[in-house]
């Protein structure tokens, strides 16, 4: 094969939706996002032409949403409230936990401490050790001493495509270990296609198969 084929499921169709602006999202352009995915519409087009018929089976996402951006105990709901119709949906929300690690209760921003979502902290690659920046649980910020993360895949020095068409090893973080997760659910659903939009079945297999 290629030499600089990278990705746990090569074959999986992606689409994307830009959430934030140089580095910045807002609770509405979050949600928007998650409204494109429900039913995605064409580039310029209007979520009115939206299909659900082309929904992804599995997004992954290597955002947080901090105060600093506008999320807070009065705006968590909306991006809560969207992530569940996600789930009805039957489409995996994979999210990584953060890198405020390695204190304790440091999965603190939305997504990563919803419970509707699969959130990803980082191992040290080729180890079964957490890496020290890996957001770490119980969650607090919502007070209800949650588990998390859920599960965690390898998280430094991942090999990774970047722009201009270029490869590099030099990116480490969960938003590096959050892709890895979404591939294995990519590929369990290519062994088992009875399984699409059977959201809680697919999370399970993964947390049972786990070491």
């Amino acid at each position: 094969g290629n030499a600089n084929q990278t990705g746990v499921a090569p074959g999986a169709k992606w689409i994307g939706c830009r959430n934030m602006n140089a580095g910045n999202g807002t609770p509405a352009t979050y949600t928007e996002c998650f409204q494109f995915f429900l039913a995605p519409y064409p580039v310029g087009g209007t979520p009115a032409q939206g299909d659900p018929t082309k929904a992804p089976d599995v997004t992954t996402h290597s955002w947080g949403c901090p105060p600093s951006e506008g999320c807070d105990s009065n705006t968590w709901l909306t991006i809560q409230q969207a992530i569940q119709a996600q789930r009805a949906a039957g489409i995996v929300t994979v999210v990584a936990a953060g890198n405020s690690g390695s204190g304790c209760s440091t999965v603190s921003d939305p997504p990563a401490f919803f419970p509707e979502v699969l959130t990803v902290g980082a191992l040290t690659t080729n180890t079964d050790s957490i890496a020290s920046f890996s957001s770490r649980g119980p969650v607090t910020i919502d007070g209800s001493n949650r588990q998390k993360p859920d599960i965690t895949a390898p998280g430094t020095s991942i090999r990774s495509s970047i722009p201009t068409n270029a490869y590099s090893s030099s990116f480490s973080g969960t938003s590096m270990a959050t892709p890895h997760v979404a591939g294995a659910v990519a590929l369990i659903l290519s062994a088992q296609p009875s399984l699409r939009g059977k959201v809680a079945i697919i999370e399970g297999i993964l947390k049972d198969s786990a070491v």
